[in-house]
């Protein structure tokens, strides 16, 4: 069978391009498929995460024909734009245009709703006691949206009813440019505030993008995170 293997950050530096065309024993498992690659092109995948089909999976699930693996490094927190409101009050963008406070209010503000929370991440500098000239960020937009609707589904579980607009950024920017914007909007205070917190705690160790800083030093990928199963 043939599956089709990507890479992200690092990996695809260090392969040289984005993805493989793989041929693959029938029952094979996402392990098998990484021994495989590693085996072929010197790459190592240890401490990854993976996805197939643009899910989070375990390194044991059985893989298809036809299926798409993602290889993902710890992910340290979105190429083309993948955006849109989901239906149930939920805005989620990936894009490389700048984030609009006046857009999320916009999607937010509606008479059932008396209050508004944001949070708005952005470049700092210095960072770790250097100066910084720029990030750059590589995401996986397709998985990047699963994530972030689900994590505004399991913000709903736990504070009620709200709207929830999550945007993030890719390419490069420059300190004092917004990366990432958050807002809730529920009927009361105490929710939207517990559950802005609750997103980003979330999305940090959960959506996929990676971060490669410039400071004074030279050019870096920044430590990241893993919040599933890894190789």
């Amino acid at each position: 069978m043939q599956v089709k293997a990507v890479f992200f950050a690092r990996l695809k530096r260090e392969l040289g391009h984005g993805e493989l065309t793989l041929d693959a024993p029938a029952g094979a498992t996402v392990r098998h498929l990484a021994e495989q690659i590693e085996a072929a092109h010197g790459l190592s995948l240890k401490g990854c995460m993976v996805a197939v089909n643009e899910a989070y999976a375990t390194p044991e699930q059985v893989i298809a024909d036809g299926d798409e693996v993602a290889f993902l490094p710890p992910v340290a927190g979105g190429s083309q734009d993948q955006n849109g409101s989901d239906g149930d009050g939920t805005h989620t963008e990936v894009t490389a245009g700048p984030l609009s406070l006046e857009a999320a209010d916009r999607f937010l503000v509606r008479a059932p709703y008396g209050a508004q929370a944001y949070f708005v991440g952005t470049v700092r500098s210095p960072n770790q006691g250097k100066i910084v000239e720029f990030i750059e960020y590589e995401g996986y937009p397709p998985l990047a949206r699963r994530v972030m609707q689900d994590a505004a589904a399991a913000a709903r579980e736990r504070h009620g009813e709200l709207r929830v607009y999550i945007e993030h950024r890719t390419g490069r920017l420059t300190p004092g440019e917004a990366s990432i914007l958050i807002g809730v909007a529920s009927p009361h205070r105490r929710a939207a505030l517990e559950a802005c917190d609750f997103l980003i705690e979330r999305l940090k160790v959960e959506v996929p993008v990676w971060k490669r800083e410039g400071d004074e030093d030279g050019e870096h990928w920044v430590a990241g995170q893993t919040g599933h199963d890894t190789l």
